[in-house]
């Protein structure tokens, strides 16, 4: 008797030990799978910096408006749309540090760029690319997602599009997946020295060497307790700490406009769902009201009317996220700097800062 309790108990702890590790092996984000990284060691993480996506608007102005993009509205959401993205990568547990960056930095352990192809409240498109340090390419594919009248009104904290960018999700940690910890090693290691040549070109760049292909490959390393390294980490998290205080503020500007941002949308896809079914009702010469009655002119002006309230609302936030960007104030070796003008302007500002301080606790020249 006492050797089949035995027995019982080992088979339903191997039963719970499956179930154990099939909930770690895949898990549920908002209703929609996610797989969950195994390799939670600090040697198997990779940090990811989400750049400001390009917001794709054509330079002809004459085209904006038969495209059914607002200006203003698109720079937004070229800011915010990394910012969902950045949650959901977050909540994957399958990355380190993720940010969302003003600009391009090519030194990112691992860098997702992207430009809204189409974008209102019925469709969507992303071209995204995503490289390593060492420059492999990961991922460079158009993403599209279309909502359904259940997506709408947004709760809050949620978004219509949010499949789309689990889907990236999902592919990157495929691809990482992928890689041995030798590979992920390196391509943190690839990374530092590159953002280590970005500050000091010529002292570092024995360090590194390029194939035809572009790819960088390390030609040695630095000493483990080398000062010109720990100099080298103490910029990039200074670096690293604006960023993460700016981006408080952009934070708090997308709660402020997600309500009618949201409600745009919302208008846009019922305009977006009425156009295409108008054009197949034209097609096929069919009319709610004959031409130049009041029941056709009052559905034209209603729509109209409806259209240019939210946009004129929106333009009006979006105006305010774009710009009004509060200063930043920074310290670093004991001095206290107060940064000014947009998001892109205070980053480039703050890196030559640091740059500057560099050259000047190193000794070196700006040219060495």
């Amino acid at each position: 008797m006492m050797r089949l309790s035995r027995w019982l108990i080992f088979v339903c702890l191997c039963t719970l030990g499956v179930t154990l590790r099939a909930g770690f092996a895949q898990a549920s984000v908002s209703g929609v799978p996610l797989k969950i990284d195994r390799q939670s060691s600090a040697e198997m993480v990779l940090d990811v910096g989400v750049v400001i996506f390009d917001p794709g608007i054509p330079k002809d102005a004459s085209t904006h408006s038969k495209l059914g993009i607002f200006p203003e509205i698109r720079k937004s959401e070229a800011k915010f749309m990394p910012v969902i993205l950045r949650q959901v990568l977050l909540k994957s547990a399958a990355w380190g540090v993720v940010r969302v960056l003003p600009e391009t930095l090519n030194s990112s352990e691992l860098l997702v760029t992207g430009r809204i192809l189409h974008s209102d409240g019925l469709r969507l498109a992303l071209q995204i690319r995503v490289h390593d340090a060492t420059g492999r390419l990961w991922l460079d594919k158009v993403y599209v997602d279309e909502t359904s009248p259940g997506d709408y009104p947004v709760a809050a904290g949620d978004d219509p599009y949010q499949d789309l960018y689990h889907q990236i999700a999902n592919e990157m940690l495929a691809m990482k997946q992928r890689l041995g910890s030798k590979e992920l090693r390196n391509i943190r290691q690839v990374g530092l020295i590159r953002y280590a040549a970005s500050l000091s070109p010529e002292v570092f760049a024995g360090y590194l060497s390029q194939t035809a292909g572009g790819t960088y490959i390390l030609a040695r390393l630095p000493a483990a307790d080398d000062p010109m390294m720990e100099r080298v980490s103490k910029i990039r998290n200074q670096e690293y700490l604006f960023i993460d205080t700016v981006d408080e503020q952009y934070a708090a500007l997308y709660e402020e406009m997600a309500p009618t941002y949201n409600m745009w949308r919302q208008f846009g896809r019922e305009q977006a769902l009425y156009r295409e079914s108008y054009e197949d009702r034209a097609a096929n010469r069919e009319r709610r009201g004959k031409r130049g009655t009041f029941a056709a002119m009052e559905q034209t002006y209603d729509a109209y009317k409806w259209s240019k309230i939210h946009e004129q609302d929106l333009d009006e936030l979006a105006l305010g996220f774009n710009n009004e960007v509060a200063p930043t104030v920074m310290e670093v070796s004991g001095k206290v700097f107060r940064l000014n003008g947009t998001l892109d302007t205070q980053y480039t500002e703050w890196r030559d800062i640091l740059q500057q301080i560099f050259v000047l606790e190193t000794g070196l020249t700006p040219d060495a």
